[in-house]
């Protein structure tokens, strides 16, 4: 229908459609497309790793247009063919491993995809996986914290990965907390969390006011936009002018 005689090009196709929202007439391509790679049986690597993409987008959009039962079937088809995926991977190609999507993302693609089905334990199990398998997660962490609204007994967590996520920096408008080694957040769900958890514990405040304080900062023009940026630049500097000795 939708000359699937080029995958490559029929994936980067849904993923266009997914950015410009056009999710209905992503739900129609999605299905067709992981449909006929399952019928396929005689997979290889390449054609695994279209079919796990394909999947991937066919949960979210499925979630998106609240179709649960749909979006959750969709899911565990995604963790069984990525486990699949690893195995071909391993075999053949085990430098290849590297390149896929993190574990940790699609966890908590699956956490959302829970969530939005109002399968609240078992979109909290998902989020503590991704955290578990990247710690410091802060973006898996703020969603286990919405998970659990204001009564959320995760916060004190959340304001520990935070305190070391390094300083905030403005990107695009927008204030955001980038941790090194996992994904992070813009500001704005992470003070929501931080400042509205009943189970008041002394570092959510803390680290509400640190990052109040460096967007201030910021703004102000006191500290620089991309701390982590500047400070890296600034090692590069040489430390004397030679010329002026010479």
């Amino acid at each position: 229908m939708f000359g699937m005689s080029d995958p490559n090009q029929t994936l980067a196709q849904m993923l266009r459609y997914f950015e410009e929202g056009r999710y209905e007439m992503v739900e129609v391509m999605a299905t067709e497309f992981t449909s006929m790679l399952l019928s396929n049986k005689q997979r290889d690597g390449a054609t695994q790793t279209l079919l796990v993409k394909g999947v991937r987008i066919l949960a979210q959009v499925l979630s998106i247009r609240d179709k649960h039962k749909l979006a959750i079937q969709a899911i565990s088809v995604l963790l069984r063919e990525r486990k699949k995926l690893e195995k071909i991977l391993l075999q053949n190609a085990p430098e290849l491993l590297a390149k896929l999507t993190p574990m940790e993302q699609d966890y908590r693609t699956i956490g959302h995809v829970y969530m939005e089905a109002g399968k609240n334990s078992k979109a909290r199990k998902f989020f503590i996986k991704a955290n578990k398998d990247t710690p410091g997660n802060v973006a898996a962490l703020i969603a286990l914290c919405q998970v659990d609204g204001a009564k959320t007994k995760h916060a004190a967590l959340l304001a520990s990965a935070i305190k070391s996520a390094g300083p905030v920096i403005l990107e695009n408008g927008a204030y955001y907390l980038r941790p090194q080694h996992a994904p992070g957040s813009q500001i704005d769900p992470i003070l929501a969390v931080l400042e509205t958890c009943q189970r008041q514990h002394p570092s959510c405040q803390e680290q509400a006011d640190r990052i109040r304080r460096e967007c201030d900062e910021i703004a102000n023009g006191v500290q620089a936009a991309n701390k982590r940026l500047q400070t890296a630049m600034d090692s590069l500097q040489p430390k004397h002018d030679y010329y002026q000795y010479s």
